[in-house]
């Protein structure tokens, strides 16, 4: 859905661009960023004002409009009816990145980005150097779900009912099968949380070889969940040991703060999390030299599942032709940056600006 949003929004944006007073800046937020959204948003209302505006002033406008790049949302939540919520958590952090950003003022807007989303939302947003990649990977819901949906396929996809049979010379039919409800958190065992440890290993290996610290699953967990990071060691209380992400998980569920898993196979864990959060990673996993087996492995197996291909199903990047081979890693960096590849800067060197993570304390 994100594509067609960004669609029917350009058109809006471009008019609100237009009319801006001398100095004014326009906000995009993007909760939670996936699959360089950002870049196709910032191409659509760049193709918009291109139909009635030369290149320059088309790029100064754009120039007027920054979009605030989340890794996630501010908070868990549930829909429980048409216009109500249930929420579960508030996060106590949430990355972002700015687009567009140049080495002269990435610390600048870093700064004042993170003195608005503060204003607007409390004091949890934390400026993530790295661009849109390190945003990307920063969301963990794709590959955690991945892995709870693994582990728990058969509660998802209840049984069909069987056809009649003949039994003694009588046709004999069978009810239907009920959707068994079943906790999330509590059903992340230790091969589960396992798995989603491997998984994560996986991301922060990738992000390494691009340069990129990023917050590890049980960081993710802790301050999301707020849950520790560390437990006493058995029979030794003075010592801590990790938590592992299964411990963390039954903690949380036993604390109240766990949410029932999908009921049926149409869910966003799958629809939206593998072909728009799990395939960047393996793409970006490839160009590093990093490749994400169990990231891979995971999209064949939903595929063959599910009867889709995955891998093919992110109109994102299909749409900027990032899934063709034409582009390098280094027109990834460059793009993650300056949120774009049609502008001229975009074929120049652009050195990673810098910015403090802590510009907005």
């Amino acid at each position: 859905g994100h594509k067609r949003m960004m669609e029917q929004f350009a058109p809006a944006i471009s008019e609100r661009l237009e009319g801006l007073r001398d100095g004014a800046r326009f906000e995009v937020m993007i909760s939670s960023h996936a699959s360089l959204g950002a870049v196709y948003l910032m191409e659509t209302v760049r193709s918009k004002l291109l139909e009635t505006h030369p290149e320059e002033a088309c790029n100064n406008l754009l120039g007027r409009m920054r979009i605030s790049a989340w890794g996630t949302t501010a908070v868990t939540a549930r829909r429980t009816a048409g216009d109500a919520v249930n929420v579960l958590t508030v996060r106590e952090a949430v990355d972002f990145c700015t687009v567009p950003c140049t080495e002269g003022t990435a610390e600048d807007d870093a700064a004042s980005c993170s003195a608005l989303l503060t204003r607007l939302f409390g004091d949890r947003f934390r400026f993530r150097d790295g661009g849109l990649l390190a945003i990307s990977l920063s969301n963990l819901n794709p590959q955690n779900h991945l892995g709870i949906v693994l582990g728990n396929m058969s509660r998802m996809d209840p049984a069909p009912r069987p056809p009649p049979v003949e039994v003694g010379g009588e046709l004999r039919s069978f009810p239907e099968s009920e959707p068994e409800p079943w906790w999330q958190g509590k059903s992340i065992t230790p091969a589960v949380g396992n798995l989603m440890e491997a998984l994560d290993g996986e991301r922060i290996d990738i992000a390494a070889a691009l340069g990129l610290e990023l917050r590890t699953i049980h960081e993710h967990f802790s301050w999301s969940f707020h849950v520790p990071m560390t437990t006493p060691v058995e029979g030794d209380s003075a010592m801590t040991r990790p938590t592992t992400v299964s411990e963390m998980s039954q903690i949380m569920h036993f604390l109240g703060r766990d949410v029932l898993g999908p009921s049926s196979l149409d869910t966003r864990y799958v629809s939206e999390d593998v072909p728009y959060g799990l395939v960047l990673t393996v793409l970006l996993g490839q160009l590093v030299g990093k490749p994400a087996k169990l990231h891979e492995s995971g999209i064949a197996i939903l595929s063959a599942m599910y009867g889709l291909d995955f891998m093919n199903q992110n109109d994102l990047l299909l749409d900027l032709g990032l899934m063709d081979g034409r582009y390098v890693l280094e027109d990834f960096q460059r793009m993650a940056y300056s949120g774009s590849f049609s502008s001229e800067k975009q074929h120049e060197t652009l050195e990673r600006p810098k910015a403090r993570e802590t510009a907005n304390r």
